[in-house]
């Protein structure tokens, strides 16, 4: 198996041959399950969105738990809600504009995070509804 030297912006992957040749991976040793790195961002950028609607809904519990109880507890939840809403928007406004943020391989790692992070946003806002 030959891995090839210097690429083009998606980085060297395996061509078979001599190793004289480009390969056409993305460089990344992932994958991108056939999309490009383009449709992948954007679709972390809807899941981003995603996860800033879920996580306004869950500080909106959170402020009504907080008006009701005023306890620390409900207080930490508020902060914790915040601050990660915070960070999401901060991130998908990142993927948005900073170039940097769309280079060759990011995607598939982001989609990751964020899809993991979506599913225990539901299930947070789940457990918090009962």
């Amino acid at each position: 198996m030959q891995v090839g030297g210097t690429g083009d912006p998606g980085g060297p992957g395996y061509h078979g041959g001599n190793g004289t040749e480009m390969g056409g991976g993305n460089g990344t040793g992932i994958g991108s399950f056939g999309f490009e790195n383009s449709q992948i961002i954007t679709i972390d950028i809807l899941l981003g969105i995603a996860n800033i609607c879920l996580l306004l809904i869950l500080l909106y519990m959170y402020l009504g738990s907080y008006r009701k109880f005023k306890s620390q507890f409900t207080f930490g939840l508020v902060a914790f809600a915040l601050l990660l809403l915070l960070q999401n928007a901060l991130f998908t406004g990142f993927l948005l504009t900073v170039e940097g943020f769309k280079g060759p391989g990011m995607g598939t790692p982001i989609f990751f995070l964020n899809i993991i992070e979506f599913f225990a946003l539901s299930v947070l806002i789940g457990v918090t509804k009962e």
